[in-house]
């Protein structure tokens, strides 16, 4: 991705009616800068909050970004999986058998 990526991203959700405070911006460059997260990792972590979320969510853009750099996740295909993968974990432990 070339350097300008996440400025083109922020500027295409802006063209789509989509706009992001000055607060939500800062705190994605935080965000990127506290998990040392690579451009793609951060707009791959910002779509997908906007999609789950339906706004910018901190907290849960920077689960996702810290889950991407744990797992070097490069690709939205990959991020979907692992998304897939912590969502049936969860389901999993907190599931009960009654015997």
């Amino acid at each position: 991705m070339d350097e300008n990526s996440l400025e083109n991203y922020v500027t295409l959700l802006a063209s789509k009616g989509f706009r992001l405070s000055d607060g939500d911006l800062h705190f994605i460059y935080f965000g990127r800068h506290y998990t040392e997260a690579s451009e793609s990792q951060v707009i791959i972590a910002l779509e997908i909050t906007l999609i789950k979320q339906l706004a910018f969510d901190g907290s849960y853009f920077i689960a996702l970004l810290e889950s991407f750099v744990k797992e070097n996740v490069q690709s939205k295909k990959k991020a979907y999986e692992l998304l897939d993968q912590l969502q049936s974990n969860r389901e999993n432990s907190h599931s009960c058998s009654v015997g």
